[in-house]
């Protein structure tokens, strides 16, 4: 039998700094299991030989059991374990007791992923599954499913892949059932960061703006706030990766790509998203080039990130499974906007997507791209390269330093009291960024406050020395883009009124002359060789799939022109996708219908051919020449 140390006994994580336990070292003490089959080592872990002329059977490099977890609700159970790899480096993972059934095949797989040596034969498998299952220890921990806030006993805290914020009652751990890839890397110093990259934003209204919203991140859950986005559009080499690339410095990186490896691709199905989702709630999720994502499916993504609920599927056994649920602020790029992708799919662009996903230009008016100030560069791309290059070197300590500063204030002023205060203050700078439009409607009063909750971030963020910006600095600088936003956008009202006028007048203009019948009063063989203006052109050819008629009159500025008349089914399928009694009401009031007498939305007229009176869409004047400024 062999004789050896044993690793010291556990010391518990300090959750609320968010620190990793230190190395610890064997003590030379020897552990064996409840059922004494088993002991660890210096050397490893073995199971005891029944015969003492034996040799003991290797299972695995030594192993640590921390602690056992569970979920707030008494479910999830699991084991904390610890180890070092061949280069003695630390490894603690919770791992859930539903990888311990069977043959434990995938656990073993994951932990010699990590670097642990592990017995082989049947034998020392099945002794191996044998030992987890006779695991009993006075230690616990919660384990929670997903990063970010969670409320437990205690507080609340926030959970990254190895490092958990806040204060509660007992360690907290995150586990899961299939290993992520850990994207919340670190390299350098929050001062570095800030020296480096920091510094550089002030003066760049966008690049405040995908900071800000990097810090910001972590308020959604705090605020109560559903989740949403933000697009930088634009060419091609305008600056938009750069932006992206350093919101990632903020939140982590990998050793490889440094911050360029926090970012994430469209290139993925609505599926796919939703795990890359869950793997980013309460912190910033970017994707870059929204044309890689299929063009059908841009609409549901945009509500499905939003809402922050993914699909509800069957279990094997037919029952519901758990919905995936999240929070995440989300920064994009792409060459089009979301309604150039829909137009691309054919689909109608909702007022609700516009919401959820708004489209800020990336070229900030300066004639450098989305830069506005190059500081001591000489030239937007030795600015955009300089950025690259520090984003590459710092990355991941600001948002860890966010999240220790914000606990601590949630600590010293209460949590409610905070939240309270925070919202406060939304609302103040929200009410700002829409003092020149006054009558703005609730959609742009929605995005003027998820704007203001991004500002608010940077505000944070300035205020525990994080940025090196003024102290107005992100509330004025994200105002700007909101309003290059606004401005965009075309208007501050509903999306659902001005896509009525716009749906009807795309309809008429795509099917004037093939799809609506011409209205002729008189036998054109009878009118007189002077009829000339007042005469329509002779019909070239037959209606099919008929939407309505179209009647040669003087419209209202006394010139002639075509005069449109849809039928019901006609004007439902113009304003497809839109509340047709909501639609045909605002297009009476913008002065587009003409109503009957009575103020109903269409009126009875009888066509040319039909025996008795039909009701109408009447479309005043010669809808084609309206522009928007003239809506």
């Amino acid at each position: 039998m062999r004789a050896g140390l044993t690793s010291a006994k556990v010391v518990n994580l300090d959750s609320g700094k968010g620190k990793k336990s230190s190395q610890r070292k064997p003590s030379g003490k020897r552990v064996e299991s409840p059922c004494g089959q088993f002991f660890c080592d210096a050397h490893g872990l073995f199971k005891k030989a029944a015969d003492s002329s034996k040799t003991d059977m290797m299972l695995a490099g030594p192993l640590e059991v921390l602690a056992e977890t569970r979920g707030p609700d008494g479910t999830g159970w699991g084991l904390l374990l610890a180890w070092q790899d061949r280069d003695n480096q630390r490894h603690e993972r919770a791992f859930p007791r539903s990888l311990f059934s069977g043959d434990c095949s995938e656990l073993r797989s994951q932990l010699a992923d990590g670097g642990l040596t592990l017995g082989a034969g049947p034998a020392a498998k099945a002794a191996f599954a044998a030992f987890l299952s006779s695991i009993s220890s006075t230690e616990r921990a919660r384990s929670v499913p997903r990063i970010g806030w969670h409320t437990l006993k205690g507080g609340a805290a926030y959970v990254l892949p190895d490092a958990t914020y806040g204060n509660t009652s007992e360690r907290v751990v995150l586990q899961t059932t299939d290993p992520e890839t850990d994207l919340f890397g670190v390299a350098g110093t929050p001062e570095e960061w800030k020296q480096h990259i920091g510094f550089l934003c002030r003066g760049n209204s966008r690049l405040v703006l995908a900071a800000s919203a990097a810090f910001a991140a972590p308020l959604l859950g705090l605020l109560g706030l559903e989740g949403g986005g933000v697009s930088f559009f634009g060419a091609s080499r305008a600056g938009k990766s750069t932006a992206l690339t350093l919101a990632a410095s903020i939140c982590g990186g990998t050793p490889e790509a440094g911050a360029r490896g926090y970012v994430r691709s469209w290139r993925s199905t609505s599926n796919g998203l939703e795990s890359v989702a869950l793997a980013s709630c309460d912190a910033l999720l970017p994707l870059d080039e929204i044309g890689q994502l299929d063009p059908k499916e841009i609409g549901d993504v945009a509500y499905m990130l939003s809402n922050g609920q993914g699909k509800t599927r069957a279990s094997r056994t037919g029952a519901a499974r758990a919905v995936a649920r999240w929070r995440v602020l989300f920064l994009s790029t792409g060459e089009t906007t979301l309604s150039d992708v829909n137009r691309e799919a054919g689909r109608a662009t909702k007022a609700g997507m516009e919401v959820r996903y708004c489209d800020v230009p990336a070229d900030a008016g300066a004639g450098m791209g989305l830069f506005e100030n190059t500081h001591h560069l000489d030239s937007p791309g030795e600015f955009a390269d300089h950025l690259a290059n520090a984003c590459g070197q710092f990355y991941g300590t600001p948002f860890r330093a966010f999240l220790t500063h914000l606990t601590e204030r949630m600590t010293q002023e209460g949590i409610r009291p905070l939240r309270e205060r925070l919202l406060e203050r939304l609302e103040t700078i929200a009410t700002g960024y829409l003092v020149n439009w006054p009558k703005s409607s609730g959609q742009v009063r929605s995005v003027a406050r998820r704007f203001a909750m991004i500002a608010i971030g940077g505000e944070l963020a300035t205020s525990f020395g994080l940025t090196g910006w003024d102290t107005d600095t992100a509330e004025v600088l994200v105002g700007v883009c909101f309003g290059d936003w606004l401005r965009a956008r075309g208007t501050s009202g509903r999306r659902e009124d001005e896509q009525a006028v716009q749906q009807l007048r795309d309809f008429i203009a795509r099917n004037g002359s093939g799809r609506f019948a011409d209205w002729v009063d008189k036998n054109p063989e009878e009118l007189p060789d002077t009829w000339d203006e007042g005469k329509p052109p002779p019909e070239r050819y037959r209606i099919q799939n008929q939407a309505g008629w179209r009647r040669w009159l003087k419209t209202q500025d006394g010139r002639w022109g075509w005069c449109y008349m849809l039928t019901s089914s006609g004007m439902r399928e113009a304003l497809a996708g839109l509340n047709m009694k909501d639609a045909t009401k605002v297009l009476v009031d913008r002065g587009v219908l003409i109503p009957d007498t009575q103020g109903k939305t269409s009126r009875p007229e009888r066509p040319p051919g039909q025996a008795g009176q039909i009701r109408l869409y009447v479309v005043a004047g010669n809808i084609l020449a309206l522009s928007a400024g003239n809506e």
